[in-house]
């Protein structure tokens, strides 16, 4: 048995020992109050960064959204750069195109026999394809091709794609020929003062009425006329609107719009929409065929229905291989919808397509193959037409020339008209006896004696040792007169 010092002794370790597991859960509860004072204080420091982060991204996605609008603002700013130099580019390849086309037709016209040997439609493959970028590679193509356009691809430092189509719009009458100049009416003046005095008049001087149905204004009438009788019939909403309209008096508009003021003697209620002051005529011509829009009593959708026809540049003469069904009409009165239906198929004739190269070509359908007309009609008929400035042939010298341009995102569409003038012909010397009012004082008689004394005869020198046969039509350097960017 133990003693009581035993005991004694036993009971003071088990105390210390108390006493030591005590100090051991004292430690632990202060460190577990430190831990849970230190999760909340994380707790709110997270809670602190959270609510920072919650205000700041609006900010900061404001931010980016700007940064990216204003980047792809200033990519756009570049691609349409880009675009707008590649339509330059392409727009200066068309005119380079257009001056080799002058220069091979002014060689063909010096050198005769080399003009038997080319064709003229041969000539207008030096503008006419359409040039595409990046040129497609056809799986038609050789090897020999395909490595000439990559060798092209690799030179080139063009960006994007690029097309260009050059189009010959020759075949449209020019609407300023409906204007009344001063200088015209002080010609028209010499010449009635002329035949007062009893000289003839030549037939190209004749302003008759007769003449006066061939002349651009003729022509205006009749085409609008056939184009709203036929587009009644077809729409009946336009036949609602139009169908009672009057043309005469938006001709006689026209006329007033672009005439010399003291050139027209009566207006005819021309000049009734421009006497307020908003509105004022041009009194100049046409430069862009938008104008016509500007007309108060012009409806846009009749201004539509002459656009293929007419224009407002003058071309050398109006190309009969691009001619239309509406000024086929209108040129040939007599016409019938089944000869013009003949007269496409045999000229576009998929087998066999015909070119015109001269007028006679022309001619030569309306006589001998369809039978229209005889020689002697047809001869008339254009010659009055030639009287009144309307020139019938195959030069193509009115263009108009389509850029368009993509650069990324960007597109650029660059629209010029050019056209190229002919080179004047030098000026005949006046005949011997001849004053300078143009009267012969008859001093000198004629060379023979049933033939008036003509300054110049056909196979005579002109005084400058040319022969007036031998003078060709020279084109000039080509020019834009009008341009539009979209």
């Amino acid at each position: 048995m133990p003693t009581e010092v035993e005991r004694a002794k036993a009971m003071e370790v088990d105390k210390k020992v108390m006493v030591r597991e005590m100090a051991k859960v004292k430690e632990m509860a202060k460190m577990t109050n430190k831990k849970i004072i230190s999760n909340q204080r994380g707790t709110v420091s997270i809670m602190l960064v959270l609510t920072a982060i919650a205000l700041v991204l609006p900010f900061v996605m404001n931010f980016q959204f700007d940064t990216y609008i204003n980047k792809l603002k200033v990519f756009n700013m570049q691609d349409r750069a880009k675009a707008k130099l590649t339509a330059e580019s392409a727009l200066q390849f068309a005119m380079a195109r257009l001056r080799i086309y002058k220069e091979g037709f002014n060689l063909l016209q010096k050198n005769q026999d080399l003009a038997k040997t080319i064709k003229p439609e041969l000539l207008d493959t030096i503008w006419s394809f359409p040039f595409v970028y990046p040129i497609p590679v056809g799986k038609e193509m050789n090897l020999i091709q395909k490595e000439a356009i990559a060798d092209f691809m690799e030179q080139t430092v063009l960006e994007g794609q690029l097309q260009l189509t050059i189009n010959n719009i020759s075949n449209r009458i020019n609407l300023n020929l409906l204007r009344l100049s001063n200088l015209q009416k002080q010609i028209e003046l010499a010449q009635k003062k002329k035949d007062e005095n009893g000289n003839p008049i030549g037939e190209d001087d004749q302003n008759s009425e007769e003449d006066n149905q061939y002349n651009a204004e003729a022509q205006l009438v009749r085409i609008l006329q056939d184009t709203i009788e036929r587009k009644t019939l077809e729409d009946e909403f336009f036949a609602d609107k139009f169908a009672n309209i009057e043309i005469q008096p938006l001709i006689n508009e026209l006329k007033f719009y672009i005439s010399d003021p003291n050139s027209i003697e009566d207006p005819a209620g021309g000049d009734f929409n421009f006497q307020g002051p908003d509105l004022h005529a041009k009194k100049a011509p046409l430069t862009s065929f938008s104008e016509l829009y500007l007309l108060p009593t012009w409806p846009d959708e009749i201004s539509n229905l002459i656009l293929r026809e007419f224009t407002v540049h003058g071309a050398l003469m109006i190309d009969l291989n691009k001619i239309t069904d509406k000024l086929l009409r209108i040129l040939i009165p007599d016409i019938t919808d089944d000869d013009i239906a003949d007269f496409f198929e045999w000229k576009n004739n998929p087998e066999d397509p015909k070119h015109f190269n001269v007028l006679d070509d022309f001619k030569n359908y309306f006589v001998n193959i369809g039978n229209i007309m005889n020689a002697e009609d047809f001869d008339e008929l254009f010659n009055k037409y030639k009287a009144q400035g309307l020139q019938f042939g195959p030069t193509p010298t009115l263009f108009k020339v389509i850029a368009n341009a993509t650069v990324g995102r960007s597109t650029y569409t660059l629209t010029a008209h050019v056209i190229i003038p002919a080179q004047p012909l030098p000026r005949q010397p006046k005949p011997p006896g001849e004053g300078e009012d143009g009267e012969s004082d008859g001093s000198i008689p004629p060379t023979q004696p049933n033939q008036p004394n003509q300054p110049n005869q056909p196979n005579q020198p002109d005084g400058n040792g040319n022969n007036q046969q031998e003078q060709k039509t020279q084109l000039l350097e080509p020019r834009i007169v009008e341009i539009t960017v979209s």
